[in-house]
């Protein structure tokens, strides 16, 4: 019996531990219960967070998406632009080539034609400044003559030859050049037309038993005309051959106080030298005039040799 109240009063002291035991169990899964509640909660209200920004994260996905569909056909369409502008790069590349090599060859034949205009222009040049020397040369055709000339005066009739005292001459003419070009680069052949001749001279007759002795002045005014060869054989040097006819109206006043006059037919040769300006020549007069002297024809002759000074312009 004892056994039995004792088992029985283990048993209620087990029981009211256990109850103990359990609403503290109870207590703690309440709690437990709240704290997963709690829980639950929170990962639904985290999950309704997630749920949210999913959503919003597939709305940019999608948008991503559609950008990138939208780039990936920007980046076909520019591919095949690429492809295009390549191919387009490739011929301008060979466009290129063609046009470097075309633009060596028009440099080439540039360069070519600046040597062939500064030949040409060197050439121009040396003509122009051969026309311009040739002009120097040739341009100075006008001529002025101071001459200083030792002729003889034969009267005829058995008289005396006289010689001069002294005789000069002034001419002013000019050369008309038959061509323009020298011939052979030095010779030309022309006209001179001394348009202004004048000469005088003095002879002094000596008293004999023929005549009287006294002075003889004797002067011829008129003017040249005839055939000239000119040859420049270097620089400005000239030689100059020429031969006039000179008509002239002839004078002569003699030692019996008697005043002649009448038409008188000359001719001359000479030679002259000139350098640019300043020429020296020599020249061979001849010619006669007839005269009534004292109811008498006489027929004077003139001839001899003049040195000259000549400046031309």
């Amino acid at each position: 019996m004892k056994r039995i109240v004792l088992l029985l009063l283990i048993g209620m002291s087990v029981s009211a531990i256990s109850a103990q035991t359990l609403r503290k169990q109870n207590q703690l899964l309440k709690d437990s219960i709240g704290v997963m509640q709690n829980v639950i909660n929170e990962k639904t209200s985290a999950n309704a967070i997630l749920s949210q920004e999913n959503s919003i994260l597939k709305n940019e996905n999608a948008l991503l998406k559609s950008g990138k569909d939208s780039l990936d056909n920007e980046h076909k369409s520019l591919l095949g632009k690429y492809k295009t502008l390549s191919a387009e790069n490739v011929s301008l590349k060979d466009s290129l080539f063609i046009y470097r090599e075309e633009n060596k060859k028009l440099n080439g034949q540039v360069d070519s034609l600046y040597t062939e205009v500064n030949n040409l222009n060197e050439e121009m040049q040396r003509k122009l400044d051969y026309m311009a020397k040739q002009e120097k040369i040739w341009g100075k055709s006008k001529y002025f003559n101071i001459s200083y000339g030792m002729p003889s005066l034969d009267r005829g009739n058995g008289t005396e030859t006289l010689n001069s005292d002294f005789a000069v001459s002034l001419l002013r003419g000019k050369t008309y050049y038959l061509h323009k070009q020298p011939l052979f680069g030095m010779l030309k052949f022309g006209l001179d037309w001394t348009f202004f001749d004048l000469a005088v001279a003095k002879y002094t007759v000596e008293e004999n038993p023929f005549e009287d002795g006294g002075d003889i002045y004797k002067g011829e005014v008129g003017m040249q005309f005839g055939p000239s060869i000119t040859v420049n054989p270097v620089d400005f040097l000239k030689v100059n051959v020429y031969f006039r006819y000179d008509p002239s109206f002839s004078i002569a006043y003699d030692q019996n106080s008697n005043f002649l006059m009448n038409y008188g037919s000359y001719f001359n040769t000479g030679l002259a030298v000139s350098y640019k300006v300043i020429s020296l020549g020599a020249e061979y007069r001849w010619g006669s005039t007839s005269y009534t002297v004292d109811d008498e024809d006489q027929n004077w002759k003139v001839s001899g040799t003049y040195l000259y000074l000549s400046f031309r312009f």
